[in-house]
């Protein structure tokens, strides 16, 4: 698996995990809206192992849901996450962010030049 690929489903993984311990996910009787959240987070990740086209479309949609409906969680996002799944996540991000992720990889594809 590409390396970005799988810190996109490393990061995925563990945000479902922490956001479990918080409301409204810590509750044992969730409703049905919260339900259907985790369960398109669940196929979502399975989609990441998968490496299915179109995986980044299905993390857009459900980072940007996140985003809009638990608003106070929001924090608990790796904001590389919102970088390197792209789309309308990138406007999440503050325009020194973006500058900085650019910046970052123009590096990391940059030619070397020997010494």
């Amino acid at each position: 698996m590409e390396s970005r690929t799988q810190y996109i489903l490393d990061a995925f993984a563990d945000l479902r995990q922490r956001i479990a311990e918080h409301a409204p996910f810590d509750q044992t009787d969730l409703a049905e809206e919260e339900l259907d959240f985790l369960e398109k987070w669940d196929l979502l990740i399975k989609d990441i192992e998968a490496n299915t086209h179109d995986y980044t479309f299905q993390a857009q949609e459900i980072l940007s849901r996140f985003i809009r409906c638990y608003a106070n969680l929001v924090p608990l996002i790796k904001r590389e996450l919102l970088w390197f799944t792209g789309g309308e996540c990138l406007h999440f991000l503050g325009d020194e962010e973006i500058t900085l992720y650019q910046e970052m990889e123009e590096r990391l594809y940059e030619p070397r030049q020997p010494k």
